[in-house]
Order: structure tokens, then sequence, then C-alpha cells
């Protein structure tokens, strides 16, 4: 093992995490291996807070329970050819700034924040929430639905693997093929087919259901509503008209994301992301952990850095009450380059 020998300054997370740790302040000789670069947990959220000044980390309160919200890696990019920019350029300006909450303020389904519980349904979630969005754009407001996650969670059996993770592409395909039924929040009563996975952990103001203790089990795919609700399953399906991959450049996304409501995107997570508590997340350091699907809402620019604005699906107490900011124009951890959405 090739070995490397530098001089630095102990910090006092470090002190406390690193073999042979000094007071703070006290130079000392550290031996750099492939074990020791690349910190973990508080050791981590004390690395990243003072390498850079564009997000503010802060220590997991479950870290565990995180890992299992994440899908595998393979499934952040399935194969398709990306759809040629159909929008053109011609009178078209894109703002410094985007928010599709306050373009459209006529669909509430924009602002909803979910919760998927202990389940890699990121896929399912953050393809459903932007179907959603669609359905009430294209409708002008008049058609305002809440889809289901958990009826492509459960019944797209081509989308991959559940609760280990799915491809939001082919979430988005199975929308125009099949369809999918309304849904809405664990418990509710006022859809076909709500999320079957109770929210776990403890969460501002919510019933605690218990804690994330394990990966849930896939729900089991059933074809009729819940008992109560007055619309067959057939009846109560939304379909899509067309799938597609949008180009890997930030225009080609804005301009999507202006014209017909917010994308689904997929990127690797690293451990410095549990950690994301506010600002505009860049990876810093931390180990891969797998991938994430989430949904685009639109972008803007902080003290000169631009950035996307993003819903994520893990909650409203973590991040920026259930959002995050990540760093735009650079393909941060590919999110610019796994980008899906439809026509409805």
């Amino acid at each position: 093992m090739k070995l490397i020998f530098v001089t630095v300054i102990l910090i006092s997370s470090w002190a406390s995490a690193t073999p042979g740790r000094s007071a703070r302040g006290m130079q000392k000789n550290v031996v750099i291996t492939p074990e020791t670069q690349v910190p973990t947990g508080d050791a981590l959220v004390d690395y990243v807070n003072n390498q850079q000044q564009l997000f503010k980390a802060e220590p997991a309160a479950a870290i565990e329970e995180l890992r299992m919200k994440i899908m595998k890696s393979k499934f952040i990019s399935r194969s398709k050819k990306p759809r040629v920019d159909e929008i053109g350029e011609e009178g078209f300006k894109i703002p410094d700034s985007f928010d599709a909450r306050v373009q459209w303020p006529h669909c509430p389904s924009i602002s909803y924040i979910r919760d998927q519980s202990q389940c890699g349904s990121c896929w399912a979630f953050g393809s459903a929430e932007a179907m959603s969005d669609r359905v009430c754009i294209a409708s002008h407001g008049n058609k305002t639905v809440e889809l289901s996650a958990d009826d492509i969670l459960s019944c797209c059996y081509d989308c991959g693997d559940g609760c280990d993770g799915g491809y939001p592409i082919s979430a988005w395909e199975y929308f125009v093929e099949t369809g999918v039924v309304t849904g809405g929040l664990y418990g509710t009563k006022d859809s076909c087919r709500p999320y079957e996975i109770p929210p776990c952990g403890h969460h501002r103001n919510e019933t605690f259901y218990g804690n994330c203790t394990q990966i849930a089990d896939t729900p089991d795919c059933v074809t009729t509503c819940q008992a109560g609700y007055p619309i067959s399953y057939d009846d109560d399906k939304t379909f899509g008209k067309d799938s597609y991959t949008i180009e890997s450049s930030v225009t080609a996304i804005q301009k999507e994301i202006m014209t017909y409501g917010p994308v689904t995107a997929a990127f690797i997570v690293y451990e410095d992301f549990f950690h994301y508590h506010r600002g505009i997340y860049k990876h810093v350091s931390g180990g891969e952990e797998g991938g994430h699907a989430v949904r685009i809402l639109g972008w803007g620019e902080e003290k000169g850095t631009a950035y996307w604005l993003v819903a994520n699906s893990w909650n409203t107490d973590w991040g920026e009450n259930g959002y995050f900011r990540i760093l735009r124009g650079s393909n941060e951890c590919g999110i610019e380059e796994n980008v899906v959405a439809g026509r409805v």
C-alpha cells in the first residue's frame, strides 16, 4: 500500500475520529491511506462544512433509515434515445429563476412533499409526482389529481425491483401504456390506492407508526380500489400520451420544465447528501451509497451560484422543509443526464 505523509492542521472533529489524534491547532504528521481518505459520520459532517460554504451539513439523526430510501445505482439510467428538442429557440427566453409552484399556483400537487418510508420507491414517487403536476398543468387546473406511487411501485413489473429500486423512464412508459390510478398518503380514504407503507421514525406533528427497522416488502399489485372508494380501478386511471428522456443540457431541461412542468431526475447519492441541511448541495466527500430519483421544480441563483430546485420524498423534516437545491450546470452527481418526463 502506498503511504503519503503530509502535514495538516487537525481540527477537533478529526482529532476525535482519527487514530493518532492531537489537540486543536497542533501540527502533526498524518499517514493518509485509502481507508482514511474518506471520512464518515460526524467526521464527514465536520469535513464537509470546513471544505466549502455552499451548503450546511448536519449529522443525520437516522442515517440507516435514509439508506433504506435510496435505490441500487443500476436504476439511475436505462438507455433511451433523448427526445429531439421540439420547443424551439425562437422567442423563448429563459429567466434567471423559475419555480413551478409560483408559475402554476392552481396545481396544489406541485407543492406536496411525500414520505416514501423504508422503501427504495423514490423512482415511483418522483415519477407519480411529476405526472400529477403535468396532468393539472395540461388541463389548466381543471383536473387536479394525485397519482398513485403505490400503483406504479407494485404493478409495474417491467420497471425494476420494487422497494429495491426501479427505472423512472419505465414508470413513465407504464403511465402511457397501462395508466395510473389515484393515490395519496398512507391511511387516506379519498383515492383508489393510497401508499400502503406507513411512515417510519419520528416526524414533526405526525403519528408515530414505529421505527424504520428494515426495507419494506414491495406491496402486492392489487387491481381494485380500496373499500369505500366510489370509482372502479379501471375507470380511475389517468393515461399519459408520451414518455421520453430529455437531452442532457441545462437549456433543454429548463425549457421542458417551463413549458410542461416538473420533471423526474435520478442521480448518484453519496453519504454527504444524507447530511444535507440547507443551501446548494455539491458532493464533497463520503462514499457512494446508491441512486435516488426526485422531482425538479425549477432553478435559481444564490450569490452567483446556479442551482436546481428539487422536491425530495423524505418528509418535510429533511433538508429545506423537504426540498433541496443542487448545483446546476455541471451535471452534479449525474443529475442532468438522467432526466425523464412525458406528455399528458
